[in-house]
């Protein structure tokens, strides 16, 4: 009882603070094209929910996530304020994790709280993820994997790891439906031996290669091995790159561009050339300055992990491990995209928060002074909040494309045939393209 009253107004807090912050998305039009294809693969199952076992080969075959966005088409069919309030209820699930997460490891609830509603207001990455269909695949695997930490952290510090604890059990069941999703799998391993190094003295001196660690891994290479024989396989940008070295450069280079591009949120886009002149004057000069927010990305990661605590070591390594898998695989090589930053921006929001408190302790005889280093993640709130506006004013202007009218009247067609219990009889095909 004292765990709900301590934890679930932060709940209800941060389900406010988003559906305050980002509820002008449920009134965005259907835009992106393969939304809609994924609404006609769900039209499809509807009429036989079976076949959603007897392929594994597109975006979004994999059966939990088909079975979501069956579950979501019944609820909603082409009524855009669903889905996105779906998205919106996963993403504000997702933020309380990293409040419950945070506090666990910290101790700190005033560090988790702002943690948390720093990654609830999308600091870092900006919102893209929240504003289609298609990205309730990504916003579900990072809750799921979420989930998975917390109980077999939670199994750390209180059944010192033990097998036969509910907690590991919950963690094991949960990752194996996580495999169900698309990969990102060994970035959460990552995560979790990341943690066992270092909260080592936390954890009883236990091994860092535990035996509930180990399981998790061979869980992971097998689902790694059959999504690899069956699944679908993300293009790799440098596909056409013959020399390893070359894309092994490029890749760690899209570490950097990425984390860049968390703090500094500018390139090459339809976004940018609609923007105002000041805009591009900073656009300009982004050589120089994203020369000088790698050299304080590196200098703040190296003396972090030398003198920072266990914590901040522990998400400073957050952030590049969950930026790997997709360092070296998007759609085009001098192009970004913003969802990959949502797990990462995590750790960007816990250090931010950590880094806020500690200069506001130190201040904290100098009265009205004390409250000056919240300015810092409030220029952060803001930055976000505008980012993400912008972006849907760009995805509304989308929808009103004749193209995109055309699909969601499609998609209105097949729903009055279900509401009629007529079977349609041409199926009606949907170009992603």
């Amino acid at each position: 009882m004292h765990s709900i009253k301590y934890h679930v107004p932060i709940l209800l807090l941060l389900l406010l603070v988003v559906f305050l912050a980002f509820n002008r998305l449920m009134s965005t039009p259907l835009f992106h094209p393969l939304d809609f294809a994924i609404l006609q693969e769900a039209h499809s199952l509807s009429q036989d929910p079976t076949k959603m076992f007897l392929h594994l080969g597109t975006y979004f075959s994999q059966p939990l996530l088909q079975l979501a966005f069956l579950l979501e088409f019944t609820l909603f069919c082409a009524n855009q304020v669903g889905f996105i309030a779906i998205n919106l209820i996963i993403h504000s699930l997702n933020a309380f994790l990293v409040y419950m997460l945070v506090n666990m490891l910290l101790a700190r609830r005033e560090i988790a709280v702002l943690a948390a509603l720093l990654f609830a207001l999308q600091v870092g990455s900006y919102g893209k993820i929240l504003m289609t269909v298609s990205y309730l695949e990504a916003l579900l695997l990072v809750h799921l994997h979420l989930l998975v930490l917390y109980f077999l952290i939670r199994n750390d510090f209180r059944h010192q790891g033990r097998l036969s604890s509910p907690y590991f059990g919950l963690a094991l069941g949960i990752f194996l439906v996580a495999g169900l999703t698309m990969t990102s799998t060994f970035s959460l391993l990552g995560c979790l031996l990341a943690y066992k190094f270092f909260f080592y003295k936390e954890r009883g001196r236990r091994g860092v290669f535990s035996l509930n660690l180990m399981i998790l891994i061979s869980v992971g290479v097998l689902f790694y091995l059959a999504q690899h024989r069956w699944g679908y396989q993300s293009p790799v940008i440098y596909e056409d790159t013959s020399k390893p070295l070359q894309f092994t450069w490029l890749s760690f280079k899209n570490i950097f561009r990425y984390l860049n591009l968390m703090v500094f949120p500018l390139q090459p886009s339809g976004l940018l050339e609609r923007a105002n002149p000041i805009v591009h004057l900073v656009f300009d000069i982004r050589t120089v300055i994203r020369v000088m927010l790698t050299i304080a990305i590196i200098s703040y990661s190296f003396f972090g992990f030398v003198f920072g605590s266990r914590a901040v070591r522990f998400f400073i390594a957050w952030t590049y491990i969950t930026l790997l898998p997709f360092t070296g695989i998007t759609t085009a090589a001098d192009w970004l995209n913003l969802k990959h930053l949502y797990l990462t921006s995590l750790g960007f929001c816990v250090i931010l928060s950590a880094g806020t408190w500690g200069t506001s302790s130190l201040l904290s005889v100098r009265k009205w002074r004390r409250l000056l280093p919240f300015l810092v993640p409030v220029t952060f709130v803001i930055l976000a909040l505008s980012v993400t506006y912008q972006i849907d004013d760009q995805n509304r202007r989308r929808g009103r494309e004749p193209r995109l009218i055309n699909f969601r009247h499609q998609i209105e067609q097949l729903c009055e045939e279900d509401a009629g219990g007529a079977a349609p009889t041409v199926l009606v095909h949907l170009s992603c393209k």
